[in-house]
């Protein structure tokens, strides 16, 4: 009895699955929409789906025209900020701070001789 049981399930089985994949007309757990002809003198379409107006509307793309926003905010501070580093760079480029030798002066120090050196209030030390 039980070997007739499992080839009669199977078998019952084996069916059902080739005859549901066979039919074209499953679209899924949603209604299938109907079709619409158009014809030549309609001029408005009317769509009927499951989640569609009742005419047709066309899509129109709008450009924003938004100039103040927080992410055009962001960018200028972005840019602003990139600019004063370059600015920053350039200064911070020049002998006064690269080279050690100017130690804390805007101009080169003179190097005097031994007993003609001045202590500098600036940097405190005598040259």
């Amino acid at each position: 009895m039980q070997p007739r049981l499992l080839c009669l399930s199977v078998s019952v089985l084996a069916i059902s699955v080739g005859y549901s994949q066979s039919n074209p007309d499953f679209s899924g757990p949603f209604p299938k929409a109907p079709v619409v002809q158009e014809t030549v003198n309609s001029k408005v379409v009317h769509r009927k789906g499951f989640f569609s107006s009742k005419k047709a509307k066309s899509l129109k793309v709008k450009k924003q025209k938004v100039t103040h926003s927080a992410q055009y905010e962001f960018y200028e501070r972005v840019e602003q900020a990139a600019n004063d580093h370059q600015k920053q760079l350039k200064k911070f480029s020049k002998p006064q701070y690269t080279n050690f030798l100017y130690y804390g002066h805007r101009r080169l120090p003179k190097r005097r001789p031994p007993h003609k050196m001045r202590f500098c209030n600036e940097c405190g030390i005598r040259h």
